[in-house]
């Protein structure tokens, strides 16, 4: 098997279309890269955790989840998550109405924070980007998906990209989650992460 055949491809449907392109234009290219691999990750994990999931909903939350990562202070935001969560919601309401924009909303908004949530596409995001981050539950990937979606999504750039993007989060939004971990030492189980960089 080609490794390419182990990888998902997004949905095929004009609202993914343009998810797709607000990444691309939005997000620096290893911050982009990292959102393609988180999406490969929480397809994964739905499988690993038995959870069903609306692919388009999934689609959205893992490409769109750093929108507002390294974003200027905002006097109505204390962490980038919920900044970006919002922008994103704003997309999804105009393609799958309010509820599922929600759905969307809240997995963004929370996926820096250090609970797992229950709701399956937030739990599928959470576990993605702590994945691809400090490489938390990799030895429950198939070894073939992540020689796949790394060679497909390069790591190249990203830790560096993201460790600055962090201290930027502590100084704006001290109280943020990203923030609370980042001073706890957050950095050092990134630094340890299996995965390339």
């Amino acid at each position: 098997m080609r490794a390419g055949e182990h990888l998902t491809p997004p949905p095929d449907s004009r609202f993914a279309r343009e998810v797709a392109e607000r990444a691309a234009d939005e997000l620096s290219g290893p911050v982009h890269q990292h959102s393609l691999r988180c999406c490969q990750w929480a397809i994964a994990f739905a499988e690993v955790d038995g959870l069903d999931v609306d692919a388009e909903q999934l689609w959205a939350a893992t490409m769109l989840h750093d929108l507002a990562l390294g974003a200027p202070d905002h006097p109505d935001y204390g962490c980038f998550a919920a900044l970006g969560a919002d922008h994103a919601a704003r997309l999804v309401a105009a393609h799958r109405g309010q509820a599922q924009a929600e759905v969307v909303r809240a997995a963004i908004a929370g996926h820096f924070h250090p609970a797992v949530p229950a709701e399956p596409v937030a739990r599928c995001l959470h576990s993605a980007v702590e994945l691809d981050v400090v490489g938390y539950r990799l030895r429950e990937v198939d070894g073939g998906l992540v020689t796949a979606t790394e060679s497909a999504h390069p790591c190249a750039g990203f830790g560096e990209v993201f460790t600055t993007a962090m201290r930027t989060e502590a100084r704006l939004r001290p109280h943020s989650s990203a923030a609370v971990l980042w001073r706890a030492g957050a950095r050092v189980p990134m630094a340890l992460n299996p995965l390339a960089r």
